[in-house]
C-alpha cells in the first residue's frame, strides 16, 4: 500500500495544487453600531441593514453565520465582508 501511495505521489497529476477562493477575503469580524450609538438587542434587522451597507460600500457582501451576535451595544458579524 505504501509503495502504491509513493508511486502515485511521484506521478504527475496525482497531487493537484490548492484552489484559492475568488475575490478578497476579510478575516476581521464586522462590528456595527447605530450611527455611533448602541443598538438594542432587538434591533438585529436594522443592524444587518447597516452591516450590508458597510460591505456594499466596499464592493463586498456581508457574510452572515450562526455566530452573528449582539455584544455590548454592537452587532458582531464574525465572517465580515467578502
Amino acid at each position: 500500500m505504501a509503495a502504491a501511495l509513493t508511486l502515485c505521489m511521484a506521478a504527475a497529476g496525482c497531487v493537484q495544487p490548492g484552489v484559492q477562493a475568488p475575490g478578497p477575503v476579510v478575516a476581521a469580524p464586522l462590528r456595527v453600531m447605530n450611527a455611533g450609538q448602541p443598538f438594542a438587542m432587538w434591533e438585529g434587522a436594522a443592524a444587518r441593514r447597516v452591516a450590508e451597507g458597510e460591505c456594499a460600500a466596499k464592493g463586498l457582501r456581508l457574510r452572515t453565520s450562526i455566530y452573528d451576535r449582539f455584544e455590548g451595544g454592537a452587532w458582531v458579524y464574525p465572517e465580515g465582508c467578502a
